[in-house]
């Protein structure tokens, strides 16, 4: 199987890349009350948020589907919650439901801040620490920088007002390389489509086990701990034009998977697939009638935690 670390070393050959992100927005929650509202809203555990330590979290619907899923900083007494610019409006308006009940406010940030995706290959030296380092946050004036993600590279959003000077982009075409991360988001057409655990959110952070009730955390959790679905997210590559609106099959034809969302460059495809096979059981991968080949994921799948 082709290693993560041979594709971006061979790609990225240390070079900086830095991309404004046109489709990521930010949402503003303020108010006594944020972190406690966002506490039985969100899948992760707001008492661990701080100005040095952001999250990763979805939004359910009662029915355990992710309405939306986010990054999360603190900026001063402030929480921006940073996702697809068009769940923006959904996740508001959808929150603002049980937001009366608390001294909180919502508030509409897209126009106000951009976000970058920034690439480097990983630090060696720091990868016996990449566990603990992730979500990190720093901030360097008004921009907030937070590590989504050490394997198999360094990527990082630099969250920065929209009024201040834009920060310079670096080898755009390269920032595709971030889907190997594995640790995506979802967009306005994918929500409430999906569960959590079909996204790996169980093993990348993403999900708290232990922090109590939130809106749809019996499914959740009955998934985790009772769920008979092998669905999980997987990378693959591919050459060649193939229509990844299709759906993945197996030699007999069987569907056994789709294309969550997928880059090309360099004459080649990768992409982040929803398999709902156990990926060992799976002998040959078709995507419009051709063959495609799965990547091992940069962390490994913990299926009771």
């Amino acid at each position: 199987m082709t290693s993560l670390h041979d594709i971006i070393d061979s790609t990225l050959q240390n070079k900086d890349v830095v991309m404004k992100q046109l489709d990521i927005g930010v949402l503003r929650v303020s108010g006594l009350d944020s972190k406690k509202f966002l506490q039985g809203q969100t899948t992760c555990d707001m008492n661990k948020l701080s100005q040095d330590n952001g999250l990763y979290g979805a939004i359910c619907s009662i029915k355990g589907r992710i309405i939306s899923s986010f990054y999360i900083v603190q900026n001063n007494d402030d929480v921006l919650m940073v996702m697809a610019k068009d769940l923006v409006e959904k996740t508001l308006l959808h929150l603002k439901k049980y937001a009366v009940f608390f001294k909180t406010e919502l508030v509409d940030e897209q126009d106000n801040f951009t976000v970058y995706t920034k690439l480097a290959a990983r630090n060696i030296e720091a990868n016996s620490n990449a566990a603990s380092n992730i979500f990190a946050t720093t901030q360097d004036g008004e921009t907030i920088t937070l590590t989504v993600s050490n394997e198999p590279l360094e990527v990082q959003w630099l969250i920065t007002p929209a009024h201040k000077t834009a920060i310079e982009e670096k080898n755009q075409e390269l920032a595709a390389l971030a889907v190997l991360a594995a640790r995506p988001l979802i967009n306005l057409e994918q929500s409430e489509t999906i569960l959590p655990q079909w996204l790996n959110m169980q093993s990348t952070g993403g999900i708290s086990f232990t922090k109590g009730c939130y809106t749809g955390q019996e499914i959740v959790a009955r998934m985790q701990y009772k769920g008979k679905s092998k669905k999980q997210l997987t990378l693959a590559t591919w050459q060649g034009n193939l229509d990844s609106t299709k759906d993945i099959v197996d030699g007999q034809g069987k569907n056994i998977g789709q294309i969550f969302a997928a880059t090309h460059f360099q004459e080649k495809n990768y992409a982040q697939v929803i398999l709902n096979i156990d990926p060992s059981d799976a002998e040959k991968l078709l995507l419009d009638n051709q063959e495609i080949t799965l990547l091992p994921l940069p962390y490994s799948l913990d299926s009771k935690k």
